[in-house]
């Protein structure tokens, strides 16, 4: 099975998750890419050995490992999401600002009380469609943005789930991994939030939802998908879910120091903790769960194939650059030109880059030129044929030969 990388997106669940993974694999096997930047070679071993990360990162990490691999990831209400995540600024993020966490402007402003609630939910401070930017892998947030996000859910990320309901989200990724404990340690949730006193004006509200009307089109769209998902499944997934929900209440009646962040998980949970959940799960009848696994087991579809590539220039009408398919580097990568909605010319990749295999990239055989039409002489975009991923600076050039 290929890697799976995580996309957590702040106070959305995302610690709790990671427990799921800690129960699973033990202690220190999720790689967190928390430090990724400073210690990218070593995080990018340890993923590679463990199988199995993640962190606050988009869509598109697989470009940077040069590996394929494949995602999950889970969303939240988007208006519960911001508000959470202003409590947990004003409250120093449970005690890890005081323990060394970096804290951006507008959260440091949010501790000192600077930044009321009404204003950091309206300014959608705790960012802004985060949903579908993550999703999508796009810096810059448009309406096409939830378009791609929707297609990289259906190619590219099997799981995702709800925050509302982690036991849901956590037995659908036993089904897709073969994981066989969904079950969680509740983590990081934010302490000492004085909701009922300063009360959300309805101008804020408003504001917020005009703003991220793309993330609550996307819940929504997950929402009703996993509705259908769990249709299919039948008995076969109610006798489980009931079995998961029962056990997860043994659980969450234990003693737990991480529920606000008493005890760190920065470097991962305590050894002891994790056994005694694990205990408690594997002295009941699990048969039901192992059911419902091999019946999602045995409907598992691979995913669509990733890509990485670059459009290095475009000189006396012709497009040059590189794209290489990280799932399958033998397999040639069909590379269209674009004008106006209508498909102008296309190749495949194979001619020799032995830069590109010398900066890590499994193939050499990745290079493309492909010659202009005269139709594209008032601008054009360069797509992976079949795909909904995009090769850097991929489009839209203009006469000129200049990026718009």
């Amino acid at each position: 099975m290929k890697p799976v990388f995580f996309i957590h997106p702040p106070k959305s669940g995302g610690s709790t998750v990671i427990s799921f993974f800690d129960l699973n694999l033990d202690r220190d096997k999720f790689t967190n890419f928390l430090w990724a930047g400073a210690f990218w070679d070593e995080t990018r071993a340890q993923f590679l050995a463990s199988g199995v990360g993640g962190g606050h990162y988009p869509f598109g990490i697989h470009r940077s490992l040069k590996m394929p691999l494949e995602y999950c990831s889970i969303l939240r209400n988007p208006l519960s999401r911001q508000a959470s995540h202003y409590w947990y600024a004003r409250n120093g993020k449970n005690g890890e600002v005081a323990r060394g966490m970096a804290v951006s402007e507008v959260e440091a402003l949010a501790q000192r009380g600077e930044v009321s609630l009404n204003e950091w939910v309206s300014g959608s401070y705790g960012g802004k469609n985060l949903f579908v930017q993550m999703l999508s892998g796009h810096g810059v947030v448009r309406r096409e943005s939830l378009e791609i996000a929707i297609e990289h859910l259906r190619q590219h990320i099997p799981t995702v789930g709800l925050c509302e309901d982690m036991s849901d989200f956590l037995l659908r990724l036993c089904g897709r991994t073969g994981m066989r404990l969904p079950f969680f340690i509740r983590t990081n949730v934010t302490e000492g939030v004085p909701k009922e006193r300063l009360p959300l004006s309805e101008q804020a509200r408003q504001k917020f939802i005009e703003d991220n009307q793309l993330d609550y089109e996307l819940y929504q769209y997950v929402s009703d998908e996993l509705a259908r998902e769990r249709q299919s499944y039948g008995d076969v997934y109610t006798r489980a879910i009931e079995v998961v929900r029962a056990i997860q209440a043994r659980i969450d009646a234990l003693e737990n120091p991480y529920i606000h962040g008493s005890a760190s998980t920065v470097l991962g949970f305590n050894e002891n903790d994790l056994r005694t959940v694990r205990e408690v799960a594997t002295s009941s009848d699990l048969s039901a769960i192992d059911a419902y696994i091999e019946v999602a087991q045995s409907r598992r579809r691979e995913c669509a194939d990733l890509f990485d590539g670059f459009v290095d220039v475009v000189r006396d009408d012709m497009v040059l650059g590189w794209a290489v398919n990280l799932t399958v580097p033998e397999k040639p990568v069909p590379i269209e030109i674009w004008v106006q909605g209508k498909r102008v010319a296309m190749t495949l990749t194979g001619e020799r880059r032995p830069d590109v295999a010398a900066a890590g990239y499994p193939t050499d055989r990745c290079g493309f030129a492909v010659q202009l039409p005269d139709e594209a002489q008032e601008g054009f975009s360069v797509t992976i044929g079949g795909s909904a991923q995009t090769l850097q600076r991929a489009g839209t050039w203009q006469r000129g030969w200049q990026m718009v």
